[in-house]
């Protein structure tokens, strides 16, 4: 087992996803954190940062393909899905980063040439199939990295239960949530918004939270007059919504069957949605903490 020190050769390391689909859905996952999901068949190409999905240890990324139910099932012919992480210095040049981990899943090929192409180089353990069957295929790659980050809080809280007693306790929070954003209360938003701003902060090698609000742009639709907070208390009578737990049960979120949460903006001039999601974990005293 190879330990990549993630702070080898960066004073402030920066961690990256880049992604490379085509002809198939994909779901991207860094230690059952979603970190990117594609729902069309065209091709796309794309790199994000994703430092805040690190851990210190044995990081585990996994990819989802699935088919369309538009498109009979089938994916296209050379359909693949390919996810790398990436390290370099903040503040460099994107072509400047140096992979830790790499894994391509190729769906429409045979069981046994699924894999084809994941680099032995890039990733402590042999890629594995966990599941594969012509609808859908999911595999996994680890490896260990030496985070800069400090322990996440989230990891240190309770195992979240699917239960009707987690789901109306955590709505409550949703309606908390949105009751602040209607009213305008900048200040009370920032507050409930607080902990997962320390934690985009640290992330990106910030000392003060305000930096963290920054780039989650909290309340940043509140005064903006081309969009339109939808009335969470319509939309929770008209529709089915389920609490959806990941990070090995430590992070929880509120979801409809289109993975959309209860607090949603409209643009008014072109017909958009700015869906407001956020992760929450349950500290030791049992409450909700607001920290994605």
């Amino acid at each position: 087992m190879n330990t990549v020190f993630a702070d080898t050769g960066f004073k402030q390391p920066i961690f990256f996803l880049e992604f490379n689909i085509f002809g198939s859905g994909a779901e991207i996952r860094l230690n059952d954190i979603p970190v990117y999901y594609h729902d069309a068949e065209g091709q796309t190409s794309s790199q994000k940062p994703i430092p805040e999905s690190i851990i210190d240890g044995e990081n585990i990324l996994t990819i989802r393909s699935f088919t369309f139910e538009e498109d009979g099932y089938k994916y296209k012919e050379g359909a693949h899905v390919e996810a790398i992480i990436s390290v370099g210095e903040k503040g460099a040049p994107l072509n400047e980063t140096t992979t830790l981990l790499q894994l391509k899943l190729n769906p429409t090929n045979l069981k046994e040439s699924l894999l084809e192409n994941t680099l032995i180089e890039y990733g402590d353990k042999k890629a594995v199939v966990l599941l594969h069957h012509e609808k859908e295929t999911l595999v996994e790659r680890r490896t260990h990295i030496k985070s800069p980050f400090p322990r996440w809080a989230w990891q240190d809280g309770e195992i979240i239960d699917d239960t009707p007693k987690n789901f109306n306790s955590l709505m409550a929070v949703y309606k908390e949530i949105w009751g602040a954003l209607n009213d305008g209360d900048k200040a009370r938003v920032r507050e409930l918004y607080d902990p997962a701003a320390q934690e985009f902060a640290s992330a990106y090698h910030y000392q003060d939270k305000k930096h963290g609000h920054r780039i989650m742009n909290t309340g940043g639709l509140i005064n903006d007059d081309d969009w339109a907070l939808g009335d969470i208390n319509k939309v929770i009578n008209k529709i089915n919504y389920h609490i959806d737990i990941y990070a090995d049960g430590r992070l929880g979120q509120i979801l409809d069957p289109s993975n959309r949460t209860p607090i949603i903006y409209l643009n008014k001039n072109v017909k958009m949605l700015n869906i407001q999601k956020f992760g929450f974990y349950k500290n030791k005293a049992g409450e909700w903490i607001m920290i994605r």
